[in-house]
């Protein structure tokens, strides 16, 4: 099953920038924190419902594959909770304010 393209985005630069990295003679540990950093930065903004299920997607991908450790994700996935809610009530306003 192919990836979500987000997440698809977000594996990619962590791989190529851990490559890079060990490729330039950076040991394990900084390859992998700096990766990390890259892949991070790659992750959707949470700005709309389609971005904030992207948001989810990167983040869960990262905690299954180890990219993420304790607290970061469980942290990040409450923020795209209250980023939805956020959306939610946004969208329930501009509902009830329409003529």
């Amino acid at each position: 099953m192919p990836l979500n393209p987000a997440v698809q985005r977000c594996a990619n630069a962590y791989n190529q920038t851990f490559s890079l990295e060990r490729g330039k003679g950076t040991n394990g540990y900084e390859s992998q924190k700096i990766a990390r950093a890259s892949y991070v930065s790659l992750m959707p903004d949470v700005a709309d419902h389609d971005s904030i299920c992207d948001f989810i997607a990167c983040v869960t991908y990262a905690m299954v594959h180890g990219l993420l450790h304790e607290p970061h994700g469980p942290k990040l996935l409450a923020a795209a909770k209250v980023a939805l809610s956020a959306l939610r009530a946004k969208n329930k306003t501009s509902k009830s304010t329409a003529p």
